[in-house]
């Protein structure tokens, strides 16, 4: 099932968090209610209005004088003291950011034990915009487990490197309409394999119905994820200080 000369199991390679294919993982504005949120490569701030109309303090971060709604810091060096934010937000923002570990840290340390880090960050998109680093879901994990922090959740296979490097390459042709259905058919591709892995696990390899289930169905969700351009992400600061039973 999983290819390389370590003999990795798909257990190994994927990632210790809920994962899901094509699906919605947070909705913003129920997370922010009355919560203090850190906006980390902001923008024109389109997260201030959603923050603030659900109740809570929105702080925009870019690295140049954007206006009055920011604050002129960068991901590497925020400008706030420890434990600062219920929740931090990075949406299509790490792959610019020269020293992605310092940023986990950084996000790290200004959330509040329990707070929540949530964005998306590009892994199969192609250079753009003066990109350094596109993560895997396992880069994710990795970067999260050494700051304190554990990824909850995760989401691909929305869209996938084929159709958005077929999109780079007809630009200035517009071919939005296409992606959706070339992601279908990638989607569906990669659903019909996990049936043969199925049924090469039963046949072949003797397996018993609920282990070659659950080998299928993790072999679907790891080639959505391998293939995929970006991930959704929710990644939850760990509480050193509460008990466990």
């Amino acid at each position: 099932m999983g290819k390389g000369v370590r003999g990795l199991s798909l257990k190994d390679q994927l990632p210790n968090c809920e994962i899901f294919i094509n699906q919605k993982i947070y909705n913003l504005i129920d997370l922010v209610q009355n919560k203090k949120v850190v906006d980390i490569g902001c923008g024109f701030g389109a997260n201030k209005k959603i923050v603030e109309d659900a109740g809570g303090t929105w702080v925009g971060v870019e690295p140049f004088e954007g206006g009055a709604h920011t604050v002129v810091g960068d991901a590497e060096n925020l400008p706030f003291e420890d434990e600062s934010f219920d929740i931090a937000v990075m949406d299509a923002v790490l792959e610019h950011v020269p020293n992605v570990s310092k940023a986990f840290e950084e996000v790290s340390r200004v959330l509040k034990p329990n707070g929540l880090f949530v964005g998306y960050v590009a892994f199969m998109e192609c250079f753009h915009e003066i990109s350094y680093s596109h993560l895997s879901f396992k880069a994710l994990e990795h970067f999260s487990n050494i700051n304190g922090m554990k990824l909850d959740k995760i989401s691909g296979g929305g869209r996938f490197g084929i159709d958005y490097h077929l999109a780079v390459l007809f630009y200035p042709i517009n071919i939005k309409f296409l992606r959706g259905l070339i992601a279908i058919i990638i989607r569906a591709l990669i659903a019909l394999k996990s049936i043969f892995a199925y049924f090469g696990l039963r046949l072949l390899r003797k397996n018993c119905h609920n282990q070659a289930i659950i080998m299928s169905v993790n072999y679907y969700k790891l080639e959505c994820l391998r293939q995929s351009n970006g991930f959704d992400f929710v990644i939850k600061k760990i509480d050193e200080n509460s008990s466990t039973d």
